[in-house]
């Protein structure tokens, strides 16, 4: 029984994820008066979205007996839940009302692709002995909340070469210093789960180098943003950039075959 109502609230948060992209789509013929109408029933949407999909992950856990981010499933629909919690968060305190339909239709396309998985990358089966660790529930929402951020701070990048906003290389910076340091206490924990496990903090395994590699692409954004030695639009290009490298560590590892430790995602 519970794990039908962890399917239909997922399919909820689906669901509204869909019409929310199509309201958003029709705003733009709004006339600029109804400002205040877009706003709530962006706030009104994230809010059910966020809310079906902790609905599902709390079933999920409560039936798994533990905190449910063991394979490519679950993290799918908890970096799903994170870019929800992100827009709103950014649209209720910065008003960034520009991030309703690009950060719907990125959690439309992640929980269309989790939907779509095999059955044997959603079912609850035991836990590796690599990954029956405490380090398990630390590390690995660490770097999904990094990804969230960074995500959101790609879209507006896009949007920002797409047609030049003057608050746009500002959001992006945002986004980028909320994410950096997730990802660098993600990359850390990795580290020291890694040691715990296998005995090595690094392996130079090929997820743990492309995470390096992110690493370094945000920490020059960074770098290069502070220190003003590059202009918005070439920082703009390395915040996509940096999602290109995000995909690899993400996804790219396992969709590729590209082996190491790291292949409990593998479709």
């Amino acid at each position: 029984m519970f794990k039908s109502y962890e399917f239909w609230s997922l399919g909820f948060a689906f669901l509204i994820g869909l019409i929310g992209f199509g309201i958003f789509c029709l705003k733009i013929f709004l006339p600029k008066k109804n400002l205040s109408f877009s706003s709530i029933s962006q706030i009104i949407i994230f809010s059910l979205i966020s809310l079906g999909l902790l609905i599902s992950l709390s079933i999920r856990g409560i039936n798994l007996g533990r905190f449910p981010c063991s394979n490519l499933y679950e993290s799918l629909l908890i970096f799903s839940l994170t870019i929800s919690l992100i827009s709103l968060f950014f649209i209720v305190k910065y008003k960034w009302y520009f991030l309703d339909w690009p950060s719907s239709l990125m959690i439309i396309a992640v929980l269309a692709y989790a939907l779509w998985l095999p059955s044997s990358q959603k079912e609850a089966i035991p836990l590796i002995p690599a990954l029956n660790s405490y380090w398990r529930s630390i590390h690995v929402p660490a770097l999904l909340i990094s990804y969230g951020f960074f995500t959101v701070a790609g879209f507006i990048a896009a949007l920002y070469l797409f047609k030049p906003i003057e608050f746009y290389p500002e959001a992006i910076y945002k986004c980028i210093a909320f994410g950096f340091p997730l990802l660098t206490f993600g990359i850390v924990t990795g580290a020291l789960w890694a040691n715990h496990s296998w005995g090595n903090l690094w392996q130079w395994d090929p997820k743990e180098n492309l995470a390096l590699i992110t690493w370094f692409c945000y920490a020059a954004y960074l770098h290069f943003k502070v220190s003003g030695k590059a202009s918005e639009k070439t920082l703009a290009w390395l915040a996509l950039i940096g999602i290109v490298a995000i995909y690899m560590t993400y996804l790219g590892i396992n969709q590729f075959d590209l082996g190491g430790l790291h292949t409990y995602g593998r479709i």
